[in-house]
């Protein structure tokens, strides 16, 4: 997207009125010129090539009479010739289609008049019909920053989120944002200052044009300062505080330095199929990196807005393009938020705006306006981090489960985190109050009764006998505590809170008897809604005793309606509140997901969760609080191993080792540096007995010692 400006008025101006030219945008929405221009002599001056060639779809151009703005508008189509044309109104033949984004008025007169301060000039400076805005200029400035304040407000005014909502947001962020203790924001604060002057180091020479291939890639051995080179830097340097910017590999840094520490991998080569790896000169490498990559990193960091920066960085023929983002980050850190993931920025976008911003970048600029506007923020380095953290924990939570997918299935191999990621996302979306969730572990014998409810024994009768009640299951008695808040919040006239119950093992059950009857409650259109109080209500297997014990109740005085969900006329329902989320957890190497009849597969959405290096790479820390020095070649090694497992051995992905498995290495290595001892003591210690026990289903006794001892040899090996 470029900048211009564009004299607008016919041959004979003194008749010329800018209402009228108001009126053209306003009702024609066009703008346009003469065909050519004439001095007085009769000679052409000038033509319009700018305007049909130059002039781009989405462009942003003001509006002026000589030196007084008029308007400021966006092209929207390409160049057309106009015959039907009114000399005394729309007068021009040369038009283009246009979206008109702003009218001047006492607002833009100041912003204008504080940028023409700051430069030192009296008034925009106007040469020639229609001119380029691209310098740094009063002028050009002023368009551009005129454009940022109609953006802003144009974002503003798409927000979807409800008022309730925005108040739940508001809540939430004050209870995250107290979690930080002042020597937390100021351990925090040193961390963001120390990579700031890292990343002005790698700005600098970018800039003047000294930074070199090796500063770019490089092996991580030769030199550990500023991480070591640029994209080590960018992927792995600043991912603590700066958020997890992955490449998807090296080679998308679309030049890579190889393990031979002399040849150079190109993605352009790979592209074109070459294989994993191509053997590029140093010579080639360099000449690739002056005239492709050093362009193009120039051209990031010379871009002042955020909106030249987005268009920059998702038009870029660059793989790695969250790497790139993350540039815009360190360079604007008050623009952006510190997440790179399309998950994450489209879950958040789609809640917050209706917005037509397709790419990944415009959308987070736009999240982070919203943002800002709606908790109030102050620019400061700690608040972008902390508010980007807030949001990522925000968008993960949320898809968790949601209004149309009430019913979420977790599952995957053991140790992936799928525990801890519900409990961490429920204690934040629930703002620590604890009644709103509830956990429980399924295993053989759980039942209906346990579930629902059921007949059981309720102590000892004065003679001594075994005195029995229907009592409630946990799930009916969450249910019963949903329903109450639906109701509550129905008095008050408000949204109900969320209610989550979590059933950990739920594959452990004999699922179809725990339901029974109830399994159709869960389904998405069946919930019970308060403002339809008749509707989705259904009889249990325990519903006419019920019924009858209220009946005799009655007879004696008293009441025992309240054993039912809900009771009315005389009969007794159940039914699960449409404010309840259930959450089911499962690893699927205890027992198959097969183990769920299609009856309950289809109703519940299945998430996997799998092994993930990047997690352990961020997450394990060395007892003092640091990263390990070597933590990145650490989890190449976990990565080996589990691939070696699903693939070599044949396992499959469901047998792989969850990062927390790896995670163990904080308690058993004591210096900063992991050794192979230390990953032989944690391959014995907490993976050759599980593992052990995968391989008997594939192989036989006698070769289970010679494929452990591979394993551990790989394992250690690749350290």
């Amino acid at each position: 997207m470029n900048y211009w400006h564009l004299q607008m008025h016919p041959s004979n101006s003194a008749k010329f009125k800018k209402d009228t030219l108001i009126k053209i945008l306003k009702e024609k929405k066009v703008i346009g010129m003469g065909e050519s221009w004439l001095n007085k002599k009769g000679e052409e001056v000038a033509d319009p090539t700018y305007f049909k060639q130059d002039v781009k779809l989405n462009d942003v151009v003001l509006i002026r009479d000589g030196i007084d703005p008029i308007a400021l508008v966006q092209i929207k189509g390409n160049w057309f010739i106009e015959n039907n044309t009114d000399e005394d109104f729309d007068w021009f033949r040369l038009r283009r289609s246009i979206q008109l984004l702003s009218i001047y008025n006492d607002s833009e007169h100041k912003l204008k008049e504080a940028i023409l301060q700051e430069y030192g000039k009296n008034h925009i400076q106007a040469p020639g019909t229609l001119t380029s805005a691209n310098n740094n200029n009063a002028t050009n400035q002023f368009i551009k920053k005129w454009h940022l304040k109609v953006q802003k407000q144009m974002i503003m005014d798409n927000i979807i989120l409800s008022e309730e909502r925005i108040d739940n947001i508001k809540s939430l962020w004050q209870t995250f944002h107290n979690k930080y203790s002042s020597v937390e924001v100021k351990k925090i604060n040193n961390k963001i200052e120390t990579l700031q002057e890292d990343w002005q180091y790698y700005r600098e020479r970018i800039l003047d044009g000294t930074i070199g291939l090796d500063d770019y890639t490089n092996r991580l051995e030769n030199n550990n300062e500023r991480g070591g080179y640029l994209c080590n830097f960018l992927e792995r340097t600043t991912s603590e505080i700066y958020g997890s910017s992955k490449p998807g590999n090296a080679s998308n840094f679309e030049i890579k330095l190889n393990n031979d520490n002399e040849t150079y991998t190109f993605n352009e080569n790979l592209k074109r199929g070459d294989g994993q790896i191509n053997y590029n000169s140093k010579e080639d490498a360099k000449e690739r990196f002056t005239t492709v990559i050093k362009p193009l990193l120039r051209k990031i960091v010379n871009r002042s807005s955020a909106s030249e920066k987005i268009e920059v960085i998702e038009n870029a023929n660059y793989a790695a393009k969250q790497i790139l983002r993350k540039m815009a980050v360190l360079d604007s850190t008050s623009d952006f938020l510190h997440i790179y993931s399309d998950d994450a920025i489209n879950t958040l976008h789609n809640e917050f705006l209706e917005s037509e911003t397709e790419t990944n970048l415009g959308k987070n600029h736009e999240i982070r306006l919203v943002i800002n506007s709606i908790l109030g923020l102050e620019n400061s380095a700690f608040n972008s981090y902390a508010v980007s953290r807030f949001l990522w924990q925000y968008a993960t939570a949320s898809s968790f489960a949601d209004a149309n997918t009430p019913n979420v299935i977790l599952y995957g191999p053991p140790g992936t985190g799928k525990t801890y990621s519900v409990k961490q996302n429920l204690d934040f979306v629930c703002l620590g109050e604890t009644e709103r969730y509830e956990f429980i572990t399924f295993h053989p014998s759980f039942t209906y009764e346990d579930f629902i409810d059921g007949i059981k024994p309720k102590g000892v009768t004065t003679d001594g006998n075994i005195k029995f009640e229907l009592t409630d299951g946990v799930f009916k008695k969450f249910c019963k505590k949903a329903l109450a808040e639906c109701l509550q919040a129905k008095e008050e006239g408000r949204e109900p809170k969320p209610y989550y119950f979590v059933v950990d093992e739920i594959n452990r059950a004999n699922l179809s008897a725990v339901f029974g009857e109830t399994l159709m409650c869960l389904e998405k259109d069946y919930r019970y809604d308060v403002n339809r109080p008749n509707d989705n209500l259904y009889k249990t297997q325990y519903s006419s005793l019920i019924e009858a014990m209220v009946e005799d109740a009655k007879k004696e005085g008293d009441s025992k309606e309240n054993l039912a969900f809900y009771f009315t006329d005389g009969n007794a329902y159940f039914s699960i509140p449409n404010n309840l989320y259930f959450i089911g957890m499962m690893n699927d190497v205890d027992k198959s997901i097969d183990a769920f009849d299609l009856a309950l597969r289809r109703r519940f959405k299945w998430q996997r969760m799998d092994y993930s290096q990047e997690v352990l790479e961020n997450v394990t820390k060395h007892k003092s609080g640091n990263a390990f020095h070597n933590i990145v070649e650490y989890a190449i090694a976990c990565t080996k191993l589990n691939t070696y497992i699903s693939e070599t051995l044949g396992l499959g992905k469901s047998y792989e080792f969850g990062h927390s498995f790896f995670m163990k290495i904080e308690g058993i290595a004591h210096r900063k540096t992991i050794t192979s001892s230390n990953l032989e003591k944690l391959f014995r210690l907490y993976l050759q007995p599980s593992l052990r026990e995968y391989l008997r289903a594939l192989y036989p006794e006698q070769d289970l010692d010679s494929k452990l001892d591979e394993a551990l040899q790989l394992f250690k090996g690749s350290l």
